[in-house]
């Protein structure tokens, strides 16, 4: 047995035992009163602790720790995330339906009353003790969304965080009719509500009559989509980002960059996203690769019409423009528009081969700190690898294809884009 099918009650002998598993007491006297199957768990879950920090956070009640299981921190959402989601509702009572082992219930809980719904008992156990371990409190309810009737589960809540189960026959799905709930119960569960948030897989596509009722925003962090979140109806708080949409419209669609504490967006309220940005087949002065948020939201070409840029090798490559000097260096009102991208000014363009990238850098002698591959097969790591001891001084490469073509470019080390 495995934490990922656990069935397991988290009592307080039980985490205490977990303290001692963890320091490595496998032999204390609490630890020897539990089954080798309890103890089989508790060294699993044991040993998730480091990628349960990196997705919740540190504990935050000392001595205690995360209770997870290998499914459940697949699926849950990073600490990040989750706290800025939990800014849409204020200090207002939210309900979080299928609230799992509380990635998103803590953040919520953080900020105002929240109740949690799961339909495993055992799963809220494990809630439970999560909600101890962050130093938070919430109210859990054991109920089977599908079963009950949707004004049953909202309970009079206004607002409502929802997070389908996508794997729920131990498979990833993308598409909501493999969910539980049930895209047509999770409509339903919205319907009782006055907003809400439905957390989705970054590659969810929606029908049009459902985008056309919600605003679809991906966030990403770390230089990671994270995730797509659907917002319906008004929420309490919509947060303030810099952006060059003030509002966040039922129809469109926005990317935000979640990095140095702060949150930063660029949105597009109507079927603009869908016009062709200018194309062309080679190279100007200035590389550009946008955010991976903005790639997931189908944005691209917006974007790229937005800052002057051209597509290279289509809206999956990366994005090429002639900007002068001026410009980038020039600060705008709208400078947060600069963090939505990485961007660089062109050295050389050179064949992409290995003999003539080794020379090409000896002579120089430098070496490609960054490495940014996009539409070809190649394993960055393993070409850096190659190229390190050409020389000392950074510089960043860039690989793409153009149709049959591939080339390479050699640029100083990226900056952030500029706004016009």
């Amino acid at each position: 047995m495995t934490s990922s099918s656990v069935d397991l009650e988290v009592t307080d002998e039980l985490r205490e035992a977990m303290r001692d598993c963890i320091a490595g007491r496998l032999h204390s006297p609490v630890m020897q009163t539990l089954s080798s199957g309890t103890k089989a768990i508790l060294k699993d879950i044991a040993g998730l602790q480091t990628r349960a920090i990196a997705t919740l956070g540190p504990p935050k009640r000392e001595g205690e720790s995360w209770w997870v299981t290998r499914r459940a921190i697949q699926q849950s959402t990073t600490l990040r995330v989750a706290d800025f989601k939990a800014t849409w509702f204020g200090d207002q009572p939210v309900t979080d339906i299928c609230c799992g082992i509380g990635g998103d219930l803590i953040a919520l809980a953080r900020r105002g009353p929240a109740t949690g719904i799961d339909a495993s008992q055992s799963v809220l156990s494990f809630t439970a003790a999560n909600l101890i371990t962050a130093d938070v409190t919430a109210n859990l309810r054991c109920l089977d969304v599908m079963q009950s009737e949707p004004a049953e589960v909202t309970d009079g809540s206004k607002w409502i965080h929802i997070d389908p189960d996508r794997r729920a026959d131990n498979q990833r799905h993308t598409q909501p009719d493999a969910w539980l709930p049930s895209w047509e119960r999770t409509e339903q569960l919205l319907g009782q509500a006055e907003g809400g948030l439905v957390k989705m897989a970054s590659a969810t596509t929606l029908d049009s009559s459902v985008t056309q009722s919600c605003h679809l925003m991906w966030i990403s962090s770390g230089a990671s989509v994270r995730e797509q979140t659907a917002i319906w109806g008004k929420l309490p708080t919509p947060p303030e980002i810099p952006s060059d949409e003030q509002d966040w419209q039922v129809g469109g669609r926005s990317a935000v960059i979640l990095k140095h504490d702060s949150a930063y967006r660029f949105a597009c309220s109507s079927d603009n996203w869908t016009e062709s940005a200018p194309s062309t087949s080679s190279v100007e002065s200035w590389m550009i690769d946008p955010d991976a948020a903005i790639r997931a939201a189908g944005l691209t070409d917006h974007f790229a019409r937005r800052h002057h840029a051209k597509t290279l090798g289509g809206p999956s490559g990366f994005l090429t423009a002639d900007w002068n000097e001026t410009d980038v260096e020039n600060p705008s009102s709208q400078a947060s528009i600069r963090e939505l991208a990485m961007f660089a000014k062109i050295h050389d363009r050179l064949s992409c081969d290995d003999r003539a990238l080794r020379r090409y850098f000896r002579k120089a002698k430098s070496y490609p700190e960054i490495i940014k591959v996009r539409g070809v097969d190649i394993d960055p790591a393993k070409l850096g690898k190659k190229l390190r001891e050409c020389g000392e001084t950074p510089l960043a490469l860039w690989i793409g294809r153009n149709g049959k073509k591939t080339y390479a470019v050699v640029t100083n080390l990226p900056r952030r884009a500029p706004t016009f």
